[in-house]
């Protein structure tokens, strides 16, 4: 079950953890679960008084833990403890009151830490693991593409839409792998198809804005082909958005990764071994590793050359950065300029 799953039927039949521990990288969807959690405290005091944000950077775990023992006129309460870091190596604060609090939490508050990294080890988390009023949620995003198709899939189905999964995979490489970005363009697809149910890929076309990210592995592709046509106009497509030393940076960087790829193929690696050789997330290394066996080393080395020289011509006034992109490309796919 999905971390807000399990929140919302925590809320619908009022069973609300003592103490929660929610970490992860996703922001977003901890800001969605906050939302949804939250609802159950306006529910008797629409004002929100009963709940309260805490900066533990302000406040020691001893005054905290008085906060969460604080009686409410209302009889529930939300004390949320933001950004933590007390689950992590090399924090000093003195934890003790907190593991004192866990044994024996006030009934009526419930008491929130959101933390990006934590460390499972650390005697504090597995506190609140133990403990029969404690709950862990992890908020991570999606990371095989079989993943992320799911979770639009939950997403479309929750806003009472579909889409065909070619269409779903298309619109994920369109607007990018940010769970937030996603939500805000599945929203602006729902309003755009009105009483429709199903998303056709017009409409994802129509609406979506294409990632400056997607843009760059579509004109690589096209480079793959060597066809300077077809990555000259994708070119032009990503200058109409995005400054062109922002694109030759990406550029650089693609080509980087390409080549890291290359390498790791040549001494018998395989795609599990990209995202801690090259230092990036599964469902980019995937998408990489499949683009880096379209070209070849000579293309890619060639490439990585262009690009540096490109950049040189950019900050010594050696001409139209546009033109300079253009010019780049077309040796890139190995055509001759007249």
């Amino acid at each position: 079950m999905r971390e807000i799953e399990r929140i919302k039927e925590s809320v619908k039949k009022g069973k609300i953890a003592s103490v929660y521990l929610w970490h992860g990288e996703d922001r977003f969807l901890i800001q969605e679960g906050l939302q949804v959690l939250k609802s159950f405290y306006f529910m008797t005091d629409p004002s929100g008084s009963g709940i309260e944000v805490l900066d533990p950077k302000e406040l020691s775990p001893a005054e905290i833990v008085e906060r969460a023992n604080t009686m409410s006129f209302f009889a529930n309460r939300l004390v949320v403890v933001d950004e933590v870091t007390y689950f992590q190596d090399g924090q000093t604060a003195d934890l003790e009151p907190f593991i004192e609090y866990i044994a024996n939490p006030n009934p009526s508050t419930c008491l929130l830490f959101i933390a990006e990294n934590v460390h499972r080890g650390r005697k504090f988390y597995k506190a609140i693991d133990r403990a029969e009023a404690g709950e862990i949620l992890e908020f991570s995003a999606p990371k095989r593409p079989q993943d992320w198709l799911a979770w639009v899939q939950l997403e479309l189905k929750a806003r009472g839409k579909s889409m065909e999964a070619r269409t779903t995979s298309q619109f994920i490489e369109w607007a990018g792998h940010q769970t937030g970005v996603l939500s805000q363009e599945l929203d602006k697809l729902v309003i755009f198809v009105g009483d429709r149910t199903k998303i056709t890929m017009e409409d994802v076309e129509t609406i979506t804005i294409q990632t400056i990210e997607a843009s760059i592995f579509d004109l690589l592709d096209a480079v793959a082909i060597r066809s300077a046509t077809k990555a000259i106009k994708k070119l032009h497509e990503v200058l109409r958005e995005e400054h062109p030393l922002k694109v030759l940076t990406l550029m650089v960087r693609q080509v980087r990764l390409l080549l890291g790829c290359d390498a790791l193929r040549k001494r018998g690696g395989n795609v599990a071994d990209v995202p801690s050789a090259l230092g990036i997330r599964p469902y980019e290394a995937q998408k990489v590793w499949q683009q880096s066996s379209r070209l070849s080393t000579k293309q890619l080395s060639k490439g990585l050359a262009e690009c540096l020289n490109t950049d040189l011509a950019m900050k010594t006034g050696g001409g139209d950065p546009g033109f300079l992109l253009e010019m780049m490309i077309v040796r890139f796919c190995g055509e001759e300029v007249s």
